[in-house]
Order: structure tokens, then sequence, then C-alpha cells
């Protein structure tokens, strides 16, 4: 892009008309690398002190506000130790909100999940969700009076089945913060790296959210 001598308005506007989208698409591509700069360079806490709830829900101001009131609650009175305890909103729908899940849990983010039956279901059913009964059997999920059945599923590979979530019907308070308990399940990932952890963070839950 080069300007002819003497630069008049005349030669500034055409300039413009014909090279305008040059600058739009150099503006885009600098925000672009910015904000991926910032996402690299920005420090994340490591996967042994954090926490990561990813609910379906809605997210709204209101909601957000409770979501951040409650993690902080849970943060001080259950996991103290911890440098993050965060929440995620799913979205809730059956094509771009599955794809969303399965991507986050192929990449290895979230450690505690509450999903819809169906889409607990096949997560759990594919092997990426851990199995809650030594955990309940131990003592370390109180999960006495709630209905487990719909918690339990076959693993496609083994055969097994396992209770791979707990359902969340029987915990109401969670409607207070946009979640969605009814007809849905929660559960761990089986590959979170902070297991002992996030455990304490589920049994809050279920000890807390009646």
């Amino acid at each position: 892009m080069k300007f002819h001598m003497p630069v008049t308005s005349e030669k500034v506007k055409d300039h413009f008309h014909y090279h305008l989208w040059k600058y739009v698409l150099l503006a885009a591509l600098s925000v672009v690398g910015w904000n991926l700069l910032f996402t690299i360079t920005q420090y994340r806490a490591p996967e042994h002190l954090r926490v990561e709830f990813y609910a379906d829900g809605i997210h709204t101001k209101e909601t957000g506000e409770a979501m951040d009131a409650l993690m902080i609650i849970i943060h001080e009175n259950a996991l103290p130790d911890m440098e993050e305890v965060s929440y995620t909103f799913l979205t809730n729908d059956d094509t771009y909100g599955q794809m969303q899940l399965t991507v986050w849990i192929a990449a290895g983010q979230g450690d505690v999940f509450l999903l819809g039956r169906e889409r607990f279901a096949s997560m759990a059913g594919s092997g990426a969700m851990a199995d809650l009964q030594p955990f309940i059997d131990s003592g370390a999920l109180h999960a006495e009076g709630l209905e487990l059945s719909a918690g339990q599923v076959r693993d496609s590979d083994t055969g097994k089945k396992g209770q791979y979530g707990i359902p969340a019907d029987g915990l109401p308070k969670l409607w207070e913060y946009g979640i969605f308990p009814q007809d849905a399940v929660l559960s761990v990932r089986a590959a979170c790296g902070n297991m002992d952890d996030a455990m304490q963070f589920l049994d809050y839950l279920l000890v807390n959210m009646r």
C-alpha cells in the first residue's frame, strides 16, 4: 500500500476505498494475536491445586454472581488448600453442547460434572467418568438417602456396571445457582488428576444442596 505524492483528499478516499479491508484484517489479526498471547501467558493453577466444576445450567448475571459466591464458600470451607475453585456453565443442547463437552473432556478439562442423564450415560459408558462406589463405601461421599440407580451405567468396553454418577434430583438448592438438578447426574472425570479434592467438592454438594 503506497501513497503517491502529493497526497490529496481524493487520493486518500480512493486509497481507503480499495484498501480498507486490509486495515480491518490487520486490526482483527492484532486483536486475535493479543488474545492468544494473553491466553498462553496467563497464569493457570496446576492441576493438583485446582478443582473445576462444569454444569448444565443457564448463565445470567444473577446466576453467575451466585455461582461465584458458592465457589468462594466451597473454597474456604472444603478446599482451603486449593489455589482455584471454579465453575463453567455448559451449553445445554444436543449438537454444539455435546461437541463442546467431548472436546473439553478429551483435553483434560473439568473435574466434577453435572450433566443431563443422556449426556452423562454417554460419557460414563465410554469410560470418561470415575466409578464412585469405592468413595461411597468409604464414606468419602455422603450419598445416604439419595436414589442412586440413575447413576449406574454399564461400561461399553468391559460390560461392567458401575456407580459412575449420583443423581442430583435430591439436591434442590442447586436451582438457586442456575443449575438444573432435575434428571441430571453428578460425576467426576475418570482421568482427574486431583481425585481426592474433586470428591471433597462433590461431597460438599451432596451434603449442602439438599
